[in-house]
């Protein structure tokens, strides 16, 4: 006969099974994490202003773009799911279709809240959104799961906060969306199979690993990435530092306008080189001696915080706050 204290020991087994009892399938952690790290990865390289110079056309493409990808994500993960499930003659618990459900939703917040930076701004905090949504889906699935789930979500829930306050670039934050998704997934899949019942040191130890590897390629390819040095052939306009830069502002308003002509007066307080391409910028500037970089990589910020209007004498204006500065930069050094 089962002595007592075995017995309470298979039913406390069975009770924690029955609360744990959400598995993802391999396939679809490789999915999710294959097809969030190509449209994290890839998306800015495919969707630009270049090929939809108007704001709205872009927006919608982007949506469509997402929606398309995600959306055949989502059902093919469902069908794979639904066939290995019968293979095996298991049922789908009850939690574990709750909590995909959640999971979609949240993307569906991700697609929908890309979508509105494009007319509310915002749009440099995209890629921080993203790793907070999946930190969360994560985090919902390691309530029904592993320990080490509800960890690993935290950790990327924390990444893409610790991101936008450590004032990461653009670009990194960009590179570090496509890791957790394309190597984050599938590694958490497998350290929770090799770590699943390991004890607190051990769990420790695979998240650090996890963190690690998700962490040091984007900050790797963002630090040591090859610079676009312009080719032999390319021109390079220098411009010294107290140059004249007039600023002109197209403004669209039904109770303001600007004439074209008008013009803030900037002037350069470093040289600045840039590389043209047909007489025109294609992007790709340096600093002083600094090393070259893109427009595209995010370093340089433009914000206006503050827009007042007041009375000068009678006379009404406006006058507005803002800083232009870059992550790298500490002071005017580049």
């Amino acid at each position: 006969m089962i002595p007592h204290h075995e017995q309470f020991q298979a039913i406390q087994s069975m009770l924690t099974a029955g609360h744990r009892s959400v598995r993802l399938e391999r396939h679809s952690l490789f999915l999710i994490g294959g097809v969030g790290g190509f449209i994290a990865g890839a998306t800015e390289y495919i969707i630009t202003a270049e090929r939809f110079p108007d704001i709205p056309q872009r927006a919608l493409v982007l949506l469509l773009w997402l929606t398309f990808w995600l959306g055949g994500m989502a059902w093919l993960d469902q069908w794979l799911t639904r066939r290995a499930r019968q293979r095996r003659d298991e049922t789908l618990p009850f939690a574990q279709a709750q909590i995909t459900r959640a999971w979609w939703m949240l993307l569906g917040m991700g697609t929908l809240g890309t979508f509105a930076m494009f007319f509310h701004g915002g749009g440099g905090m995209t890629y921080a959104l993203w790793i907070v949504l999946l930190g969360l889906g994560i985090y919902l699935f390691g309530l029904f799961s592993r320990p080490l789930i509800e960890w690993i979500g935290l950790a990327t829930i924390l990444l893409g906060v610790a991101g936008l306050a450590a004032g990461l670039p653009y670009g990194a934050t960009h590179w570090l969306a496509a890791s957790c998704f394309a190597i984050g997934m599938p590694l958490a899949g497998w350290l929770n199979a090799r770590f699943s019942d390991a004890s607190f040191p051990r769990s420790i130890l695979a998240l650090g690993l996890w963190l690690l590897l998700v962490v040091t390629p984007p900050l790797l390819l963002t630090r040591f990435s090859i610079p676009p040095v312009p080719a032999a052939g390319e021109q390079v306009l220098r411009l010294q530092a107290g140059s004249r830069i007039p600023l002109r502002v197209d403004l669209e308003s039904p109770i303001l306008r600007i004439e074209p002509q008008a013009e803030l007066e900037m002037t350069l307080t470093q040289p600045v080189e840039i590389v043209l391409i047909d007489g025109q910028p294609d992007g790709r500037y340096r600093i002083g001696n600094g090393d070259w970089h893109a427009i595209r990589d995010g370093v340089l910020r433009l914000m206006i915080d503050r827009i007042t209007p007041r009375l000068d004498g009678n006379a009404p204006e406006v006058r507005a706050h803002a800083s232009f500065n870059g992550a790298e930069f500490n002071g005017d050094t580049p």
